[in-house]
């Protein structure tokens, strides 16, 4: 049997869920010899950012191409979260700064003191074989690979994915990488029966070509016996609403779903009880924070890339998923370790109780915010 083009990066025997992304990353740029493409949201200068930082600028010293396509508006969340340091100093302006301060009053306390600085950042910016674009609302976390190999999915630079639930998929083949560059440019449409297929939000243009919305519609309007989410962030009512239509026709609906998120908890748990009074779905509660951003129906279809089922991914942010279909090797993959987090959770399925967790957790980081 032939190996497959797509494969988990993932490791059940590791409790650092972000270190087999980061391991395949440092080695493939290593091996890189033309070029690199990096689109990534954060990139914190933390002990990961650092250590792919070193990567990329030892890979610029070879004379490989590197083009790093690097969020704007991520710029906040580096700084009001975790050490508040970005690996790319960026000034910023009283105001800017102001609103920030005013903004983090709604994020829980995550401060974490260290030595790190810009100076990996700096070298990289001013490295001839290094270019840096700025690009706003742009939500993905992708790597191109001398036009041979892409990784993508849901991991950030910057040391909390160790303890998140994330997915990453590395996709291997020049015919997988023309085809992303062919969707990315509009040249073609979504192949409802390719095996691999790029589904994307994107601007082509002046264009805004968004696709996962429907992608995500269609899936769950078509599943027939059952659909599995790992979601970040929830909120947008066309999908809530499908969940909904899909578990009373009897689909059986399982969701991962983070005891307490980083942000937005309060409208997770408002969104989730909505559901839960509507229609019977099976929820598992983690302990850890699930980031992922994961699809999956009738065991035979996995969506899986960057986009939450939030309105800001969904209706607002450039964001880039894949579908995979008939890969039985892959589908396994994604099944055994969907289970492994299932069985470290716990079953709550009384949406009296998603309401209570919700007014408890809102409460709890109110107190704090109060306090600090």
């Amino acid at each position: 049997m032939s190996e497959e083009p797509v494969r988990l990066l993932a490791d059940p025997s590791l409790d650092d869920g972000a270190e087999p992304t980061h391991r395949r990353v440092a080695a493939l740029l290593r091996d890189a010899e033309r070029s690199v493409e990096i689109r990534m949201f954060v990139w914190r200068s933390d002990a990961t950012g650092n250590r792919i930082a070193r990567e990329v600028l030892a890979a610029a010293d070879r004379g490989v191409r590197i083009r790093i396509l690097k969020d704007v508006g991520a710029f906040m969340y580096e700084r009001i979260e975790m050490n508040r340091k970005s690996l790319f100093d960026r000034p910023a302006s009283p105001w800017r700064r102001l609103t920030w301060r005013m903004v983090a009053r709604n994020f829980p306390e995550s401060f974490v003191e260290d030595g790190f600085d810009a100076s990996l950042g700096d070298a990289l910016l001013a490295h001839p074989n290094v270019s840096l674009e700025w690009v706003d609302h742009t939500h993905t976390k992708c790597w191109v690979f001398d036009e041979r190999t892409v990784l993508l999915g849901s991991i950030n630079l910057e040391d909390r994915h160790r303890g998140y639930r994330d997915y990453m998929a590395e996709i291997r083949g020049e015919e997988h990488v023309s085809r992303l560059r062919e969707r990315a440019d509009g040249r073609a449409p979504v192949d409802p029966d390719r095996p691999v297929e790029f589904v994307l939000n994107r601007r082509i243009g002046r264009r805004r070509v968004f696709e996962i919305k429907a992608e995500i519609l269609q899936l769950l309007g078509g599943a027939r016996r059952s659909a599995y989410l790992e979601m970040a962030y929830y909120g947008d009512p066309d999908v809530s609403r499908a969940i909904v239509d899909a578990a009373r026709r009897g689909v059986e609906v399982t969701i991962l779903f983070s005891r307490e998120a980083n942000v937005g908890n309060d409208l997770n748990y408002r969104t989730l009880h909505w559901i839960a009074r509507r229609a019977g779905v099976h929820v598992v509660l983690s302990d850890r924070m699930v980031h992922a951003k994961l699809l999956m129906t009738d065991d035979e279809t996995v969506l899986m890339g960057s986009a939450n089922l939030s309105i800001y991914s969904l209706r607002k942010a450039a964001e880039m998923d894949v579908r995979v279909r008939g890969l039985p090797g892959f589908l396994a993959a994604v099944r055994e370790e969907a289970a492994r987090r299932i069985r470290a959770g716990e079953s709550a399925d009384s949406p009296d109780r998603f309401a209570r967790y919700g007014r408890v957790s809102s409460a709890l980081q109110q107190l704090h915010q109060r306090l600090s």
